[in-house]
């Protein structure tokens, strides 16, 4: 048995409902007991963190902790978990009997396996270090579900230090459960065979895993936030332009127009954290994600606000490279805008939601070949007016 400090020991047995009064003493085999006791009621609270964590994460609700090690074994719940954080890797259509009948019809089967290791390959994808990652019959086979718990703790603290993620909280000695469902855990884990992984040193291993470029981008991070802070439109610009931050699609003619809207999402992030103690660096700064999202909202008012723009700034917005638009061409800006100002109140009158990318294409587009028919009906004037004059 690990060892445990007196002080754990009476939290556990706060929690237990066996205070002993001062002068009560334990004799050896009663404290060897309080430890098993202690490891099954600490693990059944990250049962309880990681089950609050995913809810908050997918929107619906899971099994009790002490059910939960079993309904993971289908690997439904990770995928889902592996499709909300990285899509592109865990497609909804690759989820194998998502809403369950055919586990509910006849149990297990081995195709339940691709789901967990769909959500492996999206843990892979989203860069958090394979010593965190479980083998698949560790779930499956429930041969270490310790190991596939510790495993969801590293990824909600890995996501949440990348501010793609809500935090994970500590609930041990907050929740209670029975002696019966702790006497049933104690059997399982005796089952397992296995030493208990050390939840509470996850965040020092993924500061050793992570690489010095992935440290280098939360420093970058941290120093944008803090130019934010200081509301010089110069400092944020070039804390933005720092190649470590990993932002793209920055406009220097809308520098001005980040900072406001960087400096009002902090605003209201702090806000929010008030009050609140042992508070994570990323529950008050703007993560790396946030900070592009934000980049990306502002480029896409300047393309929206058409009804303001002249032929130039226009072409400049349009050349955006996120927008990756085909067939720009610098003399075409007043057919751009016309066009654009057209398919922008036929979209939907009184809306303002700007037009979506695959929109604006149309509307090149359509404008260049309005331009080119333009073009064409001037040089067949022109020619039959030299014809004319000729015949005169």
């Amino acid at each position: 048995s690990s060892a445990v400090s007196e002080v754990e020991l009476l939290r556990v047995r706060v929690c237990l409902g066996s205070v002993l009064l001062p002068d009560e003493r334990l004799t050896a085999e009663q404290m060897d007991e309080q430890r098993i006791q202690n490891v099954a009621y600490q693990y059944l609270c990250r049962l309880e963190e990681a089950k609050r964590w995913m809810e908050a994460c997918l929107g619906e609700e899971l099994p009790a902790p002490t059910e939960l090690e079993e309904a993971l074994r289908n690997g439904v719940i990770l995928a889902k978990l592996g499709q909300h954080f990285a899509p592109t890797t865990v497609p909804l259509k690759k989820i194998y009997d998502p809403e369950q009948f055919r586990y509910q019809a006849v149990g297990l089967q081995f195709r339940h396996t691709d789901n967990i290791n769909h959500w492996r390959n999206a843990m892979t994808t989203l860069g958090l270090p394979a010593i965190f990652h479980p083998e698949t019959t560790d779930v499956y086979d429930k041969k270490n579900m310790p190991r596939a718990v510790y495993c969801i703790h590293a990824l909600s603290l890995y996501l949440h230090r990348l501010g793609l993620a809500p935090p994970i909280y500590d609930l041990y000695g907050k929740v209670k459960f029975t002696d019966e469902e702790i006497s049933n855990m104690e059997l399982e884990l005796d089952k397992y065979g296995i030493q208990m992984p050390a939840f509470s040193k996850i965040g020092g291993i993924l500061a050793n895993e992570l690489s010095v470029d992935e440290a280098a981008v939360h420093a970058a991070v941290a120093a944008i936030n803090e130019a934010v802070d200081r509301g010089e439109v110069s400092g944020t610009a070039a804390a933005l332009r720092n190649p470590v931050a990993l932002l793209c699609d920055l406009q220097e003619a809308l520098m001005a127009a980040y900072q406001e809207a960087l400096k009002e999402a902090r605003r209201r992030k702090a806000q929010r954290q008030e009050g609140r103690e042992d508070r994570d660096m990323y529950e008050e700064f703007l993560s790396r994600r946030e900070i592009q999202e934000l980049i990306d909202g502002v480029n896409g008012e300047n393309i929206a606000a058409l009804d303001a723009a002249n032929e130039l700034s226009l072409l400049a917005a349009l050349q955006q490279p996120c927008l990756a638009l085909r067939g720009l061409c610098g003399s075409n800006g007043t057919w751009y805008l016309d066009q654009l100002l057209e398919d922008r109140q036929q979209k939907d009158l009184g809306s303002t939601d700007p037009l979506e990318p695959a929109e604006l294409q149309e509307s090149i587009t359509a404008a260049n070949q309005e331009a080119q028919s333009a073009a064409r009906r001037k040089s067949c004037l022109a020619t039959s007016q030299r014809g004319a004059g000729g015949r005169g």
